[in-house]
């Protein structure tokens, strides 16, 4: 298979997760507000302020294409109130390294990166998705933070959405699952709302169609064992190719 060298390769197959700052609540409150955004590896301008802005009015906030240069906490991790936990899925020469990235202003009771079965064509980039589960009323909220494997048939994407369907049938309380699911054609965007479904799983309704991608919609939020108060898709920020989802849930 042909091979195009990137700014950023995979890194090794056991994805290191990295944690960064400190949760400065110890739960959450009568409600639970949350974001989704792929930052498009902060290439442009603004990137870093939006999110310091959207993180501070949210306790739940689950990034893709985030990045970490030098393996190191940054002000912002150490300021903002959240517990970052980041899978460091590629990286580059320059020491910058990008994937999912979770903050919480609760500390995380469990972490774990699943990397996809398949990877991407060309650059032969895998996906990879971040679990971590919080003390929530009494029990534990699960919350999948999603980057979906792009450029491949619908078999393979369907295997990583397996991938991301097997820990929340198992998992016995509520659940959030949400991020970047490159959901760029009627086939992916039917299998993966069915298989959320088949997991007992409701979509937020809050869409942002790319205009780059077909008009479709790519990133969504899926909640289970929780009531859905106010969502709503962040059209104002423009510091990325993708819309953040903000969202507000409360106990059932």
């Amino acid at each position: 298979m042909i091979r195009i060298r990137s700014q950023f390769q995979p890194l090794a197959e056991s994805v290191p997760l990295k944690h960064l700052g400190t949760a400065s609540a110890e739960s959450f409150g009568a409600t639970l507000k949350m974001i989704s955004w792929n930052m498009f590896k902060a290439r442009r301008a603004g990137c870093m302020p939006d999110l310091t802005s959207l993180s501070a009015g949210v306790e739940l906030a689950c990034l893709q294409e985030a990045v970490l240069h030098g393996g190191l906490a940054h002000p912002f991790h150490l300021t903002s109130g959240l517990e970052w936990i980041m899978a460091e899925n590629l990286g580059s020469e320059q020491s910058v390294t990008t994937g999912p990235k979770t903050g919480s202003r609760v500390a995380s009771l469990t972490s774990q990166a699943v990397r996809s079965p398949d990877r991407e064509p060309l650059i032969g980039t895998p996906k990879t998705f971040l679990l971590t589960t919080y003390p929530f009323a009494g029990g534990s909220l699960l919350v999948l933070n999603v980057h979906a494997i792009n450029l491949v048939s619908t078999s393979k994407f369907a295997r990583q959405i397996e991938q991301i369907a097997e820990p929340v049938a198992a998992h016995k309380g509520p659940c959030i699952v949400a991020g970047d699911f490159n959901t760029w054609n009627p086939a992916r965007w039917h299998l993966l709302l069915k298989s959320m479904a088949d997991v007992g799983l409701a979509r937020v309704p809050a869409a942002a169609p790319q205009w780059r991608h077909f008009n479709q919609v790519l990133d969504h939020v899926f909640y289970r064992g929780l009531k859905l108060l106010n969502c709503r898709a962040l059209t104002h920020v423009k510091s990325s190719d993708h819309v953040p989802i903000w969202a507000e849930f409360c106990g059932e």
